[in-house]
C-alpha cells in the first residue's frame, strides 16, 4: 500500500490517480473496483469520492492526465517529422516515452468499457479525434510529398497506421524487459528494413 498519512493533498491525488489507471487498464472502467483502488493506494475508499466525487470522477481524471500527456508529445513529435518514412519513428518514440513511466495508460484510452454517453464518452471521443487526426495529417503530408493526393489513399493509410501504432504498443505491453528507447530502435530497424527489401 502506498500510505497517504501527512502526504500533501495533491500528492495523495496523484498517488490515487496512478494506482487507478492501472486498475481501470486492467479491469476497465467496468470491471474496476473502487475499494481495490483505495487499498491499493492505502487510504479509505470514502477518501476517493471526497476528492473525485464518485467513479466516473475518478475515471475522468485519469483519462485526463494520460491522453493529455500523450497528445502533448504527439503534437511535438509532428513538429519534428519530414516527409520520410523513417520520420515516422518521432510519433513512436512520443508515445513510448510517454507510456514508459506507466504503460497501462494506453489501454484506458481506448477502454471498451467506458461508458458510451455523457463526459468521459465525450472526453474520450474528443482524445481519439484528436489522435486520428495527427496520424491523418501525417499520411496525408507523406502521401502528398510522393504526388498522392487522394484524401482516400490518406484515410486508408492513416487506418492502417493506427492499427500498427496499437499493435506495437500491445507487443510491447507484453514485453515490460522492453525500454521505450529499445522500442524506438526496433521500429526504426523494422521500417529500414522494409524499406531497403522494397528496394
Amino acid at each position: 500500500m502506498v500510505g497517504t498519512k501527512g502526504v500533501p493533498r495533491a500528492e495523495r491525488e496523484e498517488q490515487i490517480v496512478a494506482v487507478a489507471v492501472d486498475e481501470f487498464a486492467a479491469s476497465g472502467y467496468a470491471g474496476a473496483s473502487m475499494s481495490l483502488i483505495a487499498q491499493r493506494a492505502g487510504i479509505s475508499k470514502p477518501l476517493i469520492y471526497q476528492y473525485f466525487g464518485s467513479k466516473d470522477g475518478l475515471y475522468l481524471t485519469c483519462l485526463h492526465h494520460v491522453a493529455g500527456a500523450l497528445l502533448e508529445r504527439l503534437e511535438l513529435a509532428q513538429l519534428q517529422e519530414d516527409d520520410s518514412v523513417a520520420s515516422r519513428v518521432h510519433t513512436m518514440q512520443a508515445i513510448f516515452e510517454a507510456l514508459e513511466p506507466q504503460r497501462s495508460a494506453w489501454q484506458l484510452l481506448y477502454d471498451t468499457t467506458m461508458p458510451m454517453t455523457g463526459e468521459i464518452a465525450e472526453a474520450a471521443r474528443s482524445y481519439q479525434d484528436r489522435t486520428a487526426e495527427l496520424a491523418a495529417s501525417g499520411s496525408e503530408r507523406f502521401l502528398r510529398s510522393r504526388g498522392q493526393r487522394s484524401k482516400l489513399d490518406a484515410s486508408a493509410l492513416s487506418a492502417a497506421w493506427m492499427g500498427l501504432v496499437s499493435a506495437l504498443v500491445g507487443w510491447w505491453l507484453g514485453h515490460p524487459e522492453e525500454s521505450a528507447e529499445q522500442m524506438t530502435q526496433r521500429c526504426y530497424r523494422l521500417i529500414t528494413a522494409i524499406l531497403d527489401s522494397g528496394a
